[in-house]
């Protein structure tokens, strides 16, 4: 059991000395907090304990984390006195609230140099958000999407985990400004030449799937990327669904005659794209007019739940 002496619970001020912020030495999880309950709470504490094990990080139990989501929920949102679980967050009062929850955990403080402390005390942070607003458009006519010159270092032991070192997400994002693209592609880093021979992993916050000939696709995260609780979802889904899924490594150019791609995130759900453009200016585009799209079939269940719109 964990030392609960061992948990510094942040409230405002971090220590300069922590090493999340020396090292990113931590891990992270962003989660939809939607008409009282914490959407896919099973599958970020499962990714959380993931992540803690392979990082050699202490966390403590779940009743904890709950109970302290509960706490800050209580202080920032005036939401009432009731005990908050996985499935149910309080009462019917709040059931129109709408809110991000992100938790970060880190080592704690730490001295110079890589090595761990010898006495860690875990430092935990639980801050709320207000729900973003999304352009409607998004969902019934598709985004435009660039694939990014910023690509994904391949490190199995980090590949699937939400951990602290996000700078080549933070670059990614900054190669567009939100206009001409709303999101951009990532691929692995390779020797390859080519762009269009180089894996597609994610976008910049997002995981990726696409469809050919009524088969469903998305990349496999073994080497870089994140595994993500909607990701997750959909796996689920799928196979409730009878819709046939696979998971491989996939080049850029296999998405040049697919029927349908589209980007799931704890957040937003599931997003169809509506073109994509490469370095060399290629461009490829995708109907949002196809009545049989799997992702609208999966929207139905994941953005309904979201309280997104559902993509028709």
């Amino acid at each position: 059991m964990i030392d609960y002496q061992a948990i510094n619970l942040i409230n405002g001020v971090i220590d300069v000395n922590d090493r999340g912020l020396a090292y990113g030495d931590g891990i992270f999880e962003t989660i939809a907090y939607v008409n009282g309950a914490l959407h896919n709470w099973d599958l970020h504490w499962q990714r959380l304990c993931t992540g803690a094990e392979r990082l050699s990080l202490s966390i403590p139990d779940e009743t904890f984390f709950l109970n302290s989501i509960n706490l800050k929920l209580l202080q920032n949102n005036d939401l009432g006195s009731e005990n908050l679980d996985s499935g149910n967050l309080g009462s019917d009062k709040l059931d129109s609230q709408h809110r991000v929850i992100k938790i970060i955990i880190t080592r704690g403080k730490g001295g110079r140099g890589y090595q761990f402390p010898q006495q860690a005390q875990t430092s935990m942070i639980i801050s709320i958000h207000q729900w973003p607003e999304r352009l409607i458009d998004d969902y019934k006519k598709g985004i435009r999407v660039k694939v990014c010159q910023t690509c994904l270092a391949q490190q199995p032991a980090l590949a699937g985990i939400k951990h602290l070192n996000r700078l080549e997400q933070v670059l990614a994002r900054n190669e567009f400004d939100g206009k001409d693209y709303h999101d951009g592609i990532m691929l692995a880093c390779s020797d390859e030449s080519s762009q269009f021979r180089a894996r597609v992993i994610e976008a910049t916050s997002s995981n990726l799937f696409f469809v050919k000939n009524g088969q469903l696709f998305t990349p496999k995260i073994d080497t870089c990327g994140v595994q993500g609780t909607i990701r997750q979802e959909i796996f689920q889904l799928a196979k409730k669904m009878s819709i046939s899924i696979e998971q491989d490594h996939y080049t850029l150019s296999e998405l040049s005659d697919a029927s349908d791609v589209f980007f799931s995130n704890s957040i937003f759900g599931i997003v169809p794209m509506a073109s994509i453009t490469c370095s060399d200016n290629t461009q490829w585009f995708y109907s949002q007019q196809n009545k049989q799209r799997i992702s609208a079939a999966l929207s139905s269940k994941i953005n309904k739940a979201l309280s997104r719109p559902v993509l028709l």
